[in-house]
């Protein structure tokens, strides 16, 4: 069997005129948390909603658990949990109630609420009515929906979505927690990188439909946080020059910025110098993954 719990395939869906998503392959490994990343209307519900079977898609394929998401769909529902967009719930039930009504339709054990609770820290509020939780509480309550009868794969749809710093820490606390505590892969989507930088392990970027960028996220800081600013006579010959060496180079602000694997200051300074050029200015700029992430997502570059 595959070490992939989800994987698609040159996925695509259009509605009418617009394609929202564009020949996707997306793999997640089983036992972690993987981030799904992009600005909000990059197609990430739409791809989420795929991977559930509540939207068809136009072109690809999905495999969920290593079967077809499109032929056995109801199967793969039973060992998948999700929280897509704001939990639903019976307001003027508790918080018990209601999972008790889950736990009916997918016949499970009593204790299954016992244990669901007691993971998302809730038990001392079970017999409060939802309508008097905060909605942090009421996004806890929402998870442990999803753990309902352990799953192997929890799908989070912006979990973090309004809520308060302290929610918002509470929250980040618990997906970490998945993997480690239950065995349990979690796909979590956002739009802001540094929520996702503080719970995941591999990422996906998307941009109006697209894959940017898919991988570790030390390997995207690693690959894409270092380039040199060099400033050289006859830019444009120098420009032409380090492209047909391989590397990646953009004019910024009257300096050249260049990108390569394994490229140092040192190094590009003794090809440029080697190659007759002269070199007025050098520097090693170090960006952030915020930096990273804004220059995939709104400049449209590449690592």
């Amino acid at each position: 069997m595959s070490d992939y719990i989800v994987e698609t395939k040159d996925l695509v869906k259009e509605f009418k005129d617009f394609k929202a998503v564009k020949g996707l392959n997306l793999k997640v490994k089983k036992g972690t948390v993987y981030g799904f990343l992009g600005p909000n209307g990059a197609g990430k519900s739409t791809t989420i909603r795929m991977l559930l079977g509540l939207v068809k898609p136009t072109a690809g394929s999905v495999k969920v658990l290593g079967k077809s998401i499109e032929r056995e769909r109801e199967e793969i529902l039973k060992n998948v949990g999700a929280l897509v967009e704001s939990p639903s719930y019976y307001e003027h039930l508790t918080a018990y109630e209601n999972l008790e009504i889950t736990r009916k339709i997918l016949k499970l054990n009593k204790s299954e609420i016992d244990r669901v609770l007691d993971f998302v820290k809730l038990s001392e509020v079970r017999n409060k009515k939802v309508k008097e939780f905060s909605l942090g509480m009421k996004q806890r309550l929402g998870i442990a929906q999803a753990l309902m009868g352990n799953p192997e794969l929890i799908i989070l749809d912006e979990p973090t979505n309004g809520l308060d710093p302290a929610g918002i820490h509470e929250i980040r606390a618990l997906i970490k927690s998945l993997p480690e505590k239950n065995g349990t892969t979690v796909i979590v989507s956002s739009h802001i990188l540094s929520e996702i930088e503080l719970m995941a392990t591999d990422v996906a970027i998307i941009k109006k439909g697209e894959l940017l960028y898919q991988g570790s996220i030390d390997a995207l800081r690693k690959n894409c946080s270092k380039q040199i600013m060099v400033a050289v006579s006859s830019k444009n010959e120098a420009t032409e020059l380090l492209i047909k060496r391989g590397y990646k180079v953009k004019e910024e602000k009257g300096k050249l910025a260049v990108k390569g694997e394994g490229l140092t200051a040192a190094k590009l300074c003794k090809e440029l110098v080697l190659s007759g050029y002269d070199v007025n200015y050098l520097s090693e700029d170090e960006k952030s993954l915020e930096d990273i992430f804004l220059s995939l997502t709104v400049e449209g570059e590449a690592c």
